[in-house]
């Protein structure tokens, strides 16, 4: 039973270090066409509307603004916070102009980043747990 256990616990390790490796990264995410501005430490951004953003602690991520789950925008430039609150978790959004990880594996806390969002449709999601942890939304 002891050896059981300690396979098991050998197996949960890989299986973490794997998906955290998987999720790091250096790369600034900037694709062409979009303009981006990073704050950390939840600082607000220079203008437009605001959004709020959460990853974790359970498989959770959202995009809300005024505490209503965002799934239309009109264009125009936003400030995203994201509350990160698990270190197995990332916060990645992507669309026309913008391939930005905001938080990344292992962060938490909280980061911001006023994005101008052009029409089209934007993809969030968190990397290691994409099949079950993204959404999207439209901007027109």
């Amino acid at each position: 039973m002891r050896r059981k256990a300690t396979i098991a616990l050998g197996v949960a390790v890989l299986v973490f270090a794997v998906g955290a490796a998987a999720c790091g990264g250096d790369d600034d995410g900037s694709a062409g066409g979009g303009t981006t501005t990073e704050e950390t430490d939840g600082g607000s951004g220079s203008g437009g509307d605001t959004l709020q953003g959460t990853t974790g602690p359970g498989f959770t991520i959202t995009v809300t603004q005024d505490g209503q789950a965002v799934d239309s925008l009109t264009s125009g430039t936003y400030t995203i916070t994201v509350k990160d609150e698990s270190e197995m978790h990332n916060f990645h959004l992507m669309g026309p102009g913008v391939d930005e990880e905001i938080t990344d594996v292992p962060f938490v806390g909280e980061k911001s980043l006023t994005v101008t969002f052009q029409p089209g449709t934007y993809t969030y999601q968190c990397d290691p747990h994409a099949a079950q942890m993204n959404g999207t939304f439209d901007v027109a």
